[in-house]
């Protein structure tokens, strides 16, 4: 499926002037959001919201699973911009991944980028990524948690908005399942959670990398809450 390992994740240049590797070393900056159950009570969903993130894959095969998950994504109805979509062409081919139509993919500047969706679903065929993408949604949804709770771990996505992702398409998406609790708890807007209960937002994000490490390491998907 995959071409030859053993690239190096691409780096560019963000607007700020600071280089863009696929990983976030900069410190988390906390935010305060409307609390998720209001969203829920209301009936409104936040699925077409982006995943804020930084592609992690240093592997072909990391690559090629990162194209996965942006697939899945968007069989949600996740949105998933089109430079997402050629930024995970660039990660990909960069890191020696073989597919025909990926260079032209990669390569897309921003006035072309409107082609970026008819590509992407083009490499994902000459990949054959397609034929295996799963129909039944829980299984997505549960695929797509264990990325987003990875991409928290290992610092590619800030912990509160990571965890936001996750508590509204994740854990009150598959019907507030229990072993996910903790997590979305930790994600709850402050004004919603009893004085004496509220950490700090370094603590809090402390929290939330931990508690998506516990679950990475349990089984999955995971049936019992933490009771620790």
């Amino acid at each position: 499926m995959a071409g030859r390992t053993g690239g190096t994740a691409a780096t560019r240049t963000c607007g700020d002037g600071s280089e863009f590797t696929g990983r976030s070393d900069a410190p988390f900056e906390p935010r305060s959001t409307v609390d998720f159950w209001t969203y829920i009570v209301e009936g409104e969903t936040v699925t077409a919201f982006t995943t804020p993130h930084l592609p992690d894959a240093t592997t072909a095969e990391e690559a090629v699973h990162y194209l996965r998950m942006l697939a899945l994504e968007r069989i949600l109805g996740r949105r998933v911009d089109d430079e997402q979509l050629v930024q995970a062409g660039l990660v990909a081919l960069v890191l020696d991944v073989e597919a025909p139509t990926l260079p032209t993919l990669a390569g897309l500047r921003v006035r072309e980028q409107r082609q970026a969706v008819g590509l992407f679903e083009q490499v994902l065929d000459e990949l054959g990524i397609t034929p295996e993408l799963p129909a039944d949604h829980t299984e997505i949804r549960w695929e797509l948690v264990r990325w987003w709770l990875r991409l928290i771990a290992n610092g590619s996505m800030a912990p509160l908005a990571g965890g936001e992702v996750m508590a509204y398409d994740g854990w009150a998406a598959l019907g507030e399942v229990v072993a996910l609790g903790p997590l979305a708890e930790l994600v709850r807007d402050p004004a919603y959670v009893p004085a004496d209960k509220r950490l700090p937002p370094a603590e809090r994000n402390r929290a939330i990398i931990a508690e998506a490490e516990r679950l990475l390491a349990g089984a999955w998907p995971p049936s019992e809450p933490y009771s620790g």
